[in-house]
């Protein structure tokens, strides 16, 4: 009779716990921000950002490091999300500007805390981007902190090119900042439209 309660009461309890409720990241489904909804990158459109990527023109370069960290929650009672996030690394004229390669295996640096993170799907794209790519293109749009001042901020948009066999990516950076702590705060890469090469 005891082991007859003790599974009843474990149906019970199985069936009682939320079931998680899967949205499609870019579908545009309505999702609840609580811990039941997970907006999941179920078709890996992520996959083809992931890597090491570098822009060279002379002596100034650029270098981002991306991955994708799934089933992230900004804070407690939040929903759930995948996120691409990653750091970089600015070099102008031979002189390093900004490195933050040193946290992206950090376990430490999570999510958001990333120099680089978000997973916005966009199909437009803003006055100050090159618009070569159809509408219904999928682009990915990333937050672009910079290392020392909290509030100074940019972002990418970010189109993946197979170009013959050599995969790159074609971004749009362009300062965001809005609270910055110093007066005329603006993140260091200059806006603009760059072309990385995956490494």
């Amino acid at each position: 009779m005891k082991q007859l309660v003790n599974i009843a009461l474990l149906i019970t309890l199985f069936s009682c716990k939320a079931q998680t409720i899967i949205v499609p990241l870019g579908s545009g489904e309505y999702f609840e921000k609580n811990p039941d909804y997970y907006k999941k990158d179920v078709n890996n459109e992520f996959g083809e950002f992931e890597g090491t990527w570098k822009y060279q023109n002379g002596s100034t370069q650029i270098t981002f490091k991306l991955k994708k960290e799934t089933h992230y929650q900004t804070y407690p009672d939040s929903n759930y999300q995948d996120l691409l996030v990653g750091e970089y690394q600015y070099i102008e004229n031979g002189t390093e500007i900004a490195n933050t390669l040193s946290d992206f295996n950090n376990p430490s640096v999570l999510g958001y805390s990333h120099n680089i993170s978000g997973g916005v799907f966009t199909h437009r794209l803003p006055g100050n981007c090159t618009y070569n790519s159809a509408v219904a293109e999928i682009k990915i749009e990333l937050f672009l902190n910079h290392p020392t001042e909290e509030y100074t901020e940019g972002r990418m948009i970010l189109r993946y090119v197979d170009d013959n066999g050599t995969e790159k990516l074609q971004a749009c950076i362009y300062d965001y900042t809005t609270m910055g702590n110093i007066q005329d705060a603006r993140i260091d890469i200059p806006d603009g439209y760059y072309v990385f090469v995956k490494q």
